[in-house]
């Protein structure tokens, strides 16, 4: 649709929810993946990923600058970790000459010299690891999502906020639950109707990029949690082919026993991507619908000059460089919302730039100032800011009528400013 909004929604969306399980925050998903076990290949069980996290963290203490450790101790979150795992596991093969999926191994492994810590890790040791890092996410993704889906009369805020955009808006989530297409309830992801005494559905690229019932489309771009392999032929595209499952406990059936780990070119195992998480995203976003749906992303924000982004901390490169071809393919004509959640005593344009510029990813700096045709840096008797600050319960605009940022999170974006978004998007 290309008179429609694009909007990008990252993990920032859903933390104004009221749980009842564990909070999602990167923190506590973090926590809770270290409280795990994996069974050992020679039998009994090892908290592997506490063992890892523990020993890369004394490491990494005789690398840093000093300086920077005192005041940013080093610490791993659960894709960091899990980027650790599958790189390990890419190798261990030429560890322990276990191949498992090339009869020879990657030609950098050769120059790899693990230590006794690393040597004593088995390769299957490694893949349980992972798998099971990511069976805690998916888990406590599906508490949040279950709940949504159950008690209706929840979270009406984000309901309505969602169905205000049916029919109008290509929706690219980087978030593994179904509570924006709960909320829309008609939508189209590309997925054919799910049929009578079947446990799944599959995708059908032209069905999603023909869109002919003019629904907002739903795009998880990292996968969601009722995503596993196809379990029988045909295949539509490959055998990696990715298939939605009626529910939760449907999905983590047919995921168990599926296929080998897919490898990239240079011969490095890694995760199969049911959900997209980890530091390498880029291949695992390689099979059906990932690559459709990336693709599309790239066509809609050069088609639709309105853009919103809730909840993105900006730090996937390949999804700041095609934000960055929106900006040059509208010019002055592109209308663009950021909602983002900043500390409360952030109420100037000084206390706004140093935030902005020490606190929040780099990228976002970058992408405001490309937006606003200044690089907001405060110069000595500068009388005119290119963004207009006020108090914090304010939306902050730019002065080129281009750039609007709710900084209070997604919920008071919603409930304060959600006409003057629709205005500023002329929605």
């Amino acid at each position: 649709m290309k008179d429609a909004t694009t909007i990008i929604v990252g993990a920032g969306a859903v933390l104004d929810f009221e749980y009842k399980g564990a909070f999602p925050s990167v923190q506590n998903i973090t926590e809770e993946v270290l409280k795990l076990n994996i069974q050992k290949v020679k039998g009994g069980q090892r908290p592997l990923l506490r063992e890892l996290n523990d020993y890369i963290v004394e490491k990494l203490k005789h690398v840093s600058r000093p300086g920077v450790d005192r005041f940013v101790p080093s610490q791993l979150n659960f894709e960091i970790l899990l980027q650790v795992v599958e790189m390990c596991l890419a190798y261990s093969g030429c560890w322990h000459k276990e191949y498992l999926s090339w009869p020879s191994p990657p030609e950098f492994g050769a120059l790899i010299h693990p230590d006794r810590f690393l040597k004593e890790i088995q390769t299957y040791e490694y893949i349980r690891a992972a798998y099971g890092l990511q069976k805690t996410v998916m888990s406590i993704v599906n508490q949040y999502d279950t709940s949504f889906c159950e008690d209706t009369s929840t979270e009406q805020w984000y309901r309505d906020f969602w169905k205000s955009l049916s029919g109008r808006s290509n929706i690219f989530s980087l978030n593994y639950d179904n509570t924006i297409e709960n909320s829309l309830g008609e939508y189209e992801d590309g997925f054919l109707p799910l049929k009578d005494g079947e446990d799944y559905c599959r995708f059908s690229a032209t069905k999603y990029l023909e869109n002919r019932g003019r629904l907002s489309t739903i795009a998880h771009l990292h996968g969601q949690i009722l995503f596993s392999e196809a379990k029988e032929y045909p295949f539509e595209y490959s055998i990696r082919d990715m298939v939605k499952n009626r529910d939760y406990k449907t999905a983590f059936k047919n995921r168990m026993g599926g296929q080998q780990n897919p490898s990239n070119q240079a011969r490095e195992d890694y995760l199969q991507p049911y959900i997209v998480s980890g530091l390498r995203k880029n291949e695992k976003m390689t099979f059906v619908p990932n690559n459709v749906y990336l693709s599309d992303l790239t066509r809609k924000v050069i088609e639709n000059n309105r853009l919103m982004i809730i909840g993105y901390s900006f730090g996937d490169l390949y999804l700041n460089e095609i934000l960055g071809l929106g900006i040059a393919a509208h010019g002055d004509n592109f209308k663009v919302v950021i909602i983002d959640k900043f500390p409360s005593y952030i109420d100037t344009y000084t206390s706004f730039f140093q935030h902005l510029a020490h606190n929040c990813n780099p990228e976002e700096f970058v992408f405001i100032s490309r937006l606003v045709r200044d690089r907001l840096y405060i110069e000595i008797g500068q009388k005119e800011f290119p963004l207009i600050v006020e108090e914090h319960d304010a939306p902050v605009y730019s002065r080129n009528g281009i750039f609007m940022m709710c900084i209070g999170g997604f919920k008071d974006a919603v409930k304060k400013h959600g006409e003057a978004i629709r205005r500023h998007l002329c929605i």
